[in-house]
């Protein structure tokens, strides 16, 4: 599992090359058949609130209970699925989706359904979704080399705006036909081609003798490893920034529809679909770019591209403003998010990818949440043309945050498992979750080598800290100044293995480049547990005839 060279993120990838891998072709056809699912549910539910109720905070709701989940679980479920097998775990999000949407259409069928339980149901389907991206990323690293994992992210983007620009419109006129239980049904059957693909494929899986992470304990490895990564740091505060300004286009625009275009329902309907073809075309134009410039010089780019398509909403005369307003917009949206997807993808190690992924996408929907709210509130107090105004400056500065958080670009680390080597095997007896457990390594440095040597321990102690280490430091002996001790702490043996098989090929350069500052070439390693009174000191039989097997 490596990332390339190249200046892009996808390795000088065809767009359409992951289509040519039977895996990768299977799961996106099948999700492409989702997402269209999707959306003609997204259309019966809210015309079947509309009918139930009729007020706008009711069917508001509606969307509101499909993406609250993704605030609420979306971490838990990337604990999910690097901590359980990623196909059970997206089998289990289709199954569940696929019995709601039956329920959903058979309460409907037997005008059994109210607003509550309509929305509790909805809410049951954004749950599914939560536990379905996360899972559905980390296999898309799995099954597309890491050359063209920039092709497979775009190709996903534009599975699911090909699926926005036609599936309201499907939505509505099934809806119209047979009612909003068949737009349900037809939901219910999307994730059948799925389930299909997931159950015939026989994902390799590898035998972990350890005793599976707690869960809580993954979420805040999540946590402990975007803070001490500064590319994941990056992608999270320029994703946010990002979302929560060009969270001004969709909510405002049925008022553009309104007021800017003295428009209904119908001039909404075309003006989503302009957004949805800008980002479909774009997917085929972004990708090709990025690959010869590089990440960040597009993501600038495509910032202020969203913020000329804003100002063309706000200030536009009519329709041809407007209309490629929304192009670029609809370009600029599904170009940057890649991006971020990519970076954050890139830059996370194998055992963590699920849940660095669900953090930004967590921190990704939250802005734009936030964002919406905001820019609602401005436009309620300044009018529309002010608030995407105010949301085109933001997305302005994004060239400026640049400065100070650049995206990471693929810099040739492999952030694959590195080659397991024979862990220590200890000459006393203790219970392996006793703890903590303390490490020292001690170096022998030229003075001379100093400087260079801390800068690169420096590193090495992020990477302990995002690896599990709860304390990392350095020491200088005072009495003998090219004596350097390393320390760290973990909670307890278990844990120590555990740190030790989360290496990647890239920590091991690190430590096999700190390793060659070392006068003696081989920095000696101490292993401390903390004692109990009530602890086992001594090995018995098996364990010392074991002991002397290994040594």
């Amino acid at each position: 599992m490596t990332v390339s060279t190249v200046h892009g993120e996808g390795g000088g990838a065809s767009i359409f090359e992951p289509l040519r891998l039977p895996r990768f072709r299977a799961l996106w056809l099948a999700t492409l058949v989702s997402n269209l699912g999707w959306l003609i549910q997204s259309v019966g539910a809210a015309w079947l609130m509309t009918a139930l109720v009729g007020t706008a905070d009711m069917v508001a709701l509606v969307q509101a209970a499909v993406q609250a989940p993704i605030l609420c679980f979306s971490i838990l479920a990337g604990a999910a699925a690097d901590l359980v097998d990623r196909r059970r775990v997206l089998l289990a999000a289709q199954l569940l989706m696929l019995v709601v949407s039956l329920l959903l259409a058979l309460s409907t069928a037997l005008d059994t359904i109210g607003p509550w339980s309509l929305l509790f149901l909805t809410f049951l389907l954004g749950s599914g979704a939560a536990l379905q991206g996360p899972a559905f990323q980390a296999v898309v690293r799995e099954v597309v080399p890491i050359g063209a994992l920039g092709a497979a992210v775009v190709l996903n983007g534009v599975s699911f705006n090909a699926a926005r620009a036609f599936g309201p419109a499907l939505g509505g006129a099934v809806v119209a036909w047979a009612g909003a239980q068949a737009a349900f049904l037809l939901n219910a059957v999307s994730y059948l081609p799925l389930v299909v693909a997931l159950t015939f494929w026989k994902r390799p899986t590898e035998v972990d003798d350890l005793p599976r992470e707690r869960v809580a304990g993954a979420v805040l490895g999540a946590f402990r490893y975007a803070a001490e990564t500064p590319a994941i740091r990056a992608v999270l505060v320029r994703s946010a920034l990002f979302a929560f300004a060009a969270a001004a286009a969709l909510p405002l625009l049925p008022l553009v529809a309104r007021d800017r275009l003295a428009g209904g329902a119908a001039e909404y309907g075309m003006l989503l679909g302009l957004f949805g073809l800008g980002a479909m075309a774009s997917g085929f134009l972004v990708h090709a770019v990025r690959e010869r410039y590089g990440a960040e010089p597009v993501s600038r780019a495509l910032a202020l591209l969203f913020a000329a398509g804003l100002l063309a909403l706000a200030f536009g005369p009519g329709w041809p403003t407007i209309g490629l307003g929304l192009l670029a917009c609809g370009a600029a949206w599904i170009g940057s998010f890649a991006g971020f997807n990519i970076a954050v993808q890139t830059s996370s190690a194998f055992w963590v990818q699920a849940r660095t992924f669900a953090l930004y996408q967590t921190v990704m929907f939250g802005a734009m949440a936030l964002g919406s709210w905001c820019w609602g509130v401005v436009a309620a107090g300044a009018g529309v043309p002010t608030a995407l105004a105010i949301a085109a400056v933001v997305l302005a500065l994004q060239p400026l945050v640049a400065r100070l958080r650049p995206l990471p670009s693929a810099s040739g680390r492999d952030l694959g498992p590195a080659r397991r080597v024979p862990e220590p095997a200890p000459a006393l007896a203790f219970d392996p979750e006793e703890g903590p457990v303390l490490v020292q390594t001690e170096y022998r440095v030229r003075p001379e080598d100093a400087a260079a040597f801390v800068a690169a321990m420096d590193e090495l102690g992020h990477i302990r800290k995002r690896n599990g280490a709860l304390r990392w430091r350095l020491f200088q002996d005072t009495d003998d100044p090219e004596h350097w001790v390393e320390t760290y702490v973990v909670a307890d043996w278990v844990e120590h293995r555990r740190l030790a098989r989360r290496t990647t090929e890239a920590d091991r350069a690190v430590e096999r480049r700190i390793a060659a500052f070392d006068r003696k070439g081989a920095p000696l390693v101490r292993r401390l547990v903390a004692r109990r009174r009530d602890a086992r000191f001594a090995l018995d039989a098996s364990e010392r005839a074991g002991a002397e097997g290994r040594g």
